[in-house]
């Protein structure tokens, strides 16, 4: 190999560098919301793994929506072959940040929300985590999705309708759960904002 050779690869390593150590923090908290922190850090590689492979060819002028697409079919098929090897699952990963202290309130508001996400369909479901977890904007959630930005509004306003529904639903009875005591003033239900942008 050349010191010509050497140099010509020196401009895309350092590049590649630079768009890692910018997006890697992203796409591993992606990860984490999905799978949580035990199973992100390979998610995260493998994409990578992806994206140094693909590099001349991925959107430069937006190359986040492109990862979250990588990282979701990564995490497809890594949940694939789990299930084919009867491993046990968690339904929703944990993303409890240390040291925030939550009311009961809180908790139960946010149980409420996370049960009702849970209620939709996955395709519905992660739409729902671009826009609100991951701060997508349509159009990039619609590119990470591999639909068009149409698609992606019409399914976030049949998926804002199906939350509020299962939001002032009343949660199913648990036998093992004793029946509510007395209800205490407030709100009714739960508002999931998700904002259109």
């Amino acid at each position: 190999m050349s010191s010509e050779d050497t140099d010509a690869g020196e401009p895309a390593k350092s590049g590649f560098t630079r768009f890692f150590e910018r997006y890697h923090g992203d796409v591993y908290r992606y990860a984490v919301r999905r799978l949580g922190p035990d199973r992100a850090d390979d998610v995260a590689a493998e994409t990578f793994g992806v994206a140094w492979r693909r590099y001349d060819r991925l959107p430069k002028d937006q190359p986040l929506p492109w990862l979250y697409g990588v990282a979701r079919n990564v995490i497809r098929t890594r949940l694939r072959g789990e299930r084919r090897r009867g491993e046990v699952l968690s339904a929703r990963a944990s993303a409890d940040v240390p040291g925030t202290a939550d009311t009961v309130r809180q908790v139960e508001e946010r149980d409420a929300a996370l049960r009702a996400l849970d209620r939709l369909s996955a395709t519905d479901r992660e739409l729902v985590m671009l826009l609100a977890w991951e701060g997508l904007e349509p159009a990039e959630a619609a590119r990470a999705l591999g639909c068009t930005t149409a698609t992606v509004r019409v399914r976030l306003h049949r998926a804002r309708r199906r939350i509020e529904r299962f939001l002032d639903s009343s949660p199913p009875a648990c036998p093992d759960r004793p029946p509510p005591g007395p209800a205490t003033p407030g709100p009714a239900h739960v508002r999931v904002p998700l904002e259109e942008k």
